[in-house]
């Protein structure tokens, strides 16, 4: 038996004490309660690089989604924050969540979109004869409204 074990999870731990950027620091403080338990566990701000704040993902799934949702979660860390945050460039990383299952993309929530923004999307697919596939693009024109906004 060697006596050698590993140290790759306490290197990885250790080494993501932020001691540089109280930015980071900050942001992980409130990461969880701003972006959500479920997100949290997947992600996690680990630096500054330019002006942008690096938030390593569990997947390139988690990479994708959360670009996606970037400015809604620039907008809670912001509340979170009591300051503007700077803007958020996720990356497939290292993330302190070991042993939390399955990796799984994350569910958006749908945002309902208001009365304004379901007459803009009626407007918008007014031009299109087959009234299903209307349908279906007005549903698309207001969910991407809501989203937006």
């Amino acid at each position: 038996m060697s006596d050698l074990q590993r140290i790759d999870r306490d290197v990885r731990r250790l080494g993501r004490v932020p001691e540089v950027d109280p930015m980071v620091a900050e942001a992980r403080r409130v990461w969880s309660s701003a972006v959500g338990e479920e997100v949290a566990r997947r992600s996690l701000p680990v630096r500054r690089s330019g002006d942008a704040l690096v938030v390593h993902c569990a997947s390139s799934s988690w990479a994708s989604e959360l670009t996606l949702l970037e400015s809604r979660l620039r907008r809670r860390l912001e509340a979170a924050l009591g300051r503007e945050p700077p803007p958020l460039r996720f990356e497939v990383g290292d993330v302190d969540a070991p042993d939390v299952g399955p990796v799984t993309a994350p569910q958006a929530t749908p945002l309902e979109p208001t009365a304004e923004q379901l007459l803009q999307a009626r407007a918008l697919a007014a031009g299109i004869a087959d009234p299903e596939l209307r349908a279906a693009a007005e549903r698309a024109i207001a969910s991407s409204l809501a989203r937006d906004s």
